[in-house]
């Protein structure tokens, strides 16, 4: 209730200032006077989707749109992969980049609203390897020889960071461009273990018909609030 009742004041103001900071695509505004370019998932379900006629749906999706329109914004979505939409925020190619987690290096050339929801990131691996893999720690990763997928440049939690970025941990990371793409090399015995927001992957597995193929691991590896980058 608290984020809800902050956020129109907190779009404004944000609004005002990156206007001033932003060149590309994204002309700057000091006001609503063009649609807001704001970028949108196709298959980070149930967040943001594309719907079968090409519209942008989902939790957040309906959730920024009610936001601006309070103001009298006019919204455009646009699709793109993760690690392409940090680019372009940077570079005011959009406006608004939802679901993103506050890093001291993205706070260098982005704005943040307060948090709107809080992901819990953990990993789903193969039907019937819950039981199979024990987790306490991301040391088992590397005690068990396991292989982690991973979106591209997407950030979970300050303990996954330490672990990427270890000479040994590393050995043990495995980038993936897209959440689907990450589903298809887990289920192909590529990767062991797909970490991310558990109950998001879930969901695209069913979608993809493939909802008895996938469990939730019960290691949860963070809380990680998120938020609008501006």
């Amino acid at each position: 209730m608290t984020a809800w009742r902050l956020l129109p004041r907190m779009v404004v103001m944000l609004v005002l200032f990156a206007g001033g900071m932003q060149t590309g695509q994204a002309e700057p505004i000091s006001d609503c006077s063009r649609p807001l370019l704001v970028r949108a998932s196709e298959t980070y379900s149930p967040f943001s989707m594309k719907d079968e006629n090409g519209f942008a749906v989902g939790i957040d999706n309906v959730f920024i749109s009610k936001v601006l329109k309070s103001l009298g914004c006019d919204i455009r979505f646009m699709f793109m992969p993760w690690k392409r939409s940090l680019y372009a925020v940077k570079h005011g190619d959009i406006d608004i980049l939802p679901s993103a987690s506050y890093t001291e290096e993205r706070a260098k050339y982005g704005l943040f609203s307060v948090p709107y929801r809080n992901d819990v990131i953990g990993f789903v691996v193969r039907n019937g390897d819950a039981g199979r893999i024990g987790l306490s720690s991301l040391d088992d990763v590397i005690a068990q020889d396991l292989v982690i997928g991973h979106v591209r440049s997407a950030f979970r939690g300050e303990a996954f960071e330490k672990f990427k970025n270890s000479p040994e941990g590393s050995k043990h990371v495995s980038d993936v461009s897209v959440g689907p793409h990450g589903l298809q090399l887990l289920l192909a015995n590529r990767v062991d273990l797909l970490l991310g927001i558990p109950a998001a992957y879930v969901a695209q597995a069913e979608q993809q018909g493939l909802g008895s193929a996938v469990e939730e691991h019960p290691f949860i590896l963070a809380r990680e609030p998120v938020r609008l980058m501006f």
